[in-house]
């Protein structure tokens, strides 16, 4: 075994788990054990829920502990005894004092979906989406006591796609931050590097997510309005009321076509495709959307149901 197989994995969010995987699967990095939050209630349920990370370790047959607090003397006592080289965390949801940092040889690596020092903190793929950026990324650094401050190891620019939402795109950050780790791991094994430290000039932030922010504005621009849309589809959701009821919006495309009509209102219905809305500038064309109650469908399919009338109002 070389000095660098001894790997503790932290995680524990759907965003972990290709890179949890990858390193299961490889013949070096499988690791010694995995860290993550404890069972709790999500959603509506009341019964407490397994993490993703959680599931996938039992599947894998990995070592599991669920510590309330990482840094517990009973945590770090477990970590001291496995002696690991380095401490991988994605997604883990609790903060790492210094002396669980340190109980790795080389410390802890965090893998980040951003272009780090650019939007440090809890949502940068959806104010990535939101702030109409083009290009993003995935960024590996090791974890100091400031949050995603720490000095950079390696980082690998994307672009990101017209139409895609912030689902796909995480999906995406996941699956190609996954190999870049392992090729990380190889490559340090192979020469050891210094990390660079962060610019903090250039340093942005991405806060978390608020209950405020998933109400749509059809006051506001289309492309603003679709930008926020991609954000936070399909989960939690942009949403608007129609009729009383919460209705997210999914899916939509701007149509070069300004109206002037009432902001929010249906200006058109496409048969087979689905319903146009009023913008403050241009009309937004309306492609999947979510009741209340019910799961993502056509924007036509809900039209078939629901019996839109043009001049109605989203608001």
């Amino acid at each position: 075994m070389s000095a660098f197989d001894r790997i503790v994995f932290c995680g524990s969010s759907e965003f972990a788990l290709p890179a949890l995987k990858a390193l299961a699967d490889s013949p070096r990095f499988r690791p010694l054990a995995v860290f993550t939050q404890p069972d709790r209630p999500a959603g509506r349920n009341p019964k407490p829920a397994p993490t993703p990370v959680k599931q996938l370790a039992l599947q894998l047959d990995l070592p599991l502990h669920q510590p309330e607090d990482i840094n517990s003397p009973a945590s770090l006592e477990i970590l001291q005894d496995l002696k690991p080289d380095f401490l991988v965390v994605i997604a883990y949801g609790q903060k790492l004092k210094r002396a669980v940092r340190q109980s790795a040889v080389y410390g802890a690596v965090n893998l980040h979906p951003s272009l780090l020092p650019e939007l440090r903190g809890a949502a940068p793929v959806p104010f990535a989406l939101w702030q109409g950026i083009i290009q993003t990324g995935i960024t590996i650094f090791r974890l100091d006591s400031r949050m995603d401050a720490g000095p950079v190891f390696y980082q690998k620019p994307l672009f990101i796609f017209p139409s895609e939402n912030a689902t796909e795109l995480l999906q995406r950050l996941a699956y190609i931050g996954s190999m870049c780790l392992v090729q990380f791991l190889e490559d340090y094994y192979a020469k050891p590097w210094e990390p660079v430290p962060q610019d903090e000039s250039k340093a942005t932030y991405s806060r978390k997510l608020e209950k405020d922010d998933f109400h749509l504005d059809w006051n506001q621009p289309a492309q603003e309005i679709l930008n926020h849309i991609r954000a936070l589809a399909l989960n939690p959701g942009a949403f608007s009321c129609l009729r009383g009821q919460q209705l997210k919006i999914m899916e939509a495309e701007i149509l070069d076509k300004k109206g002037t009509q009432p902001t929010g209102s249906i200006v058109s219905i496409y048969k087979n495709i689905g319903f146009s809305v009023q913008t403050g500038d241009k009309k937004l064309l309306i492609r999947k959307v979510q009741p209340a109650g019910k799961k993502v469908m056509e924007a036509w399919a809900f039209h078939l149901g629901a019996h839109l009338e043009k001049g109605e109002r989203l608001s």
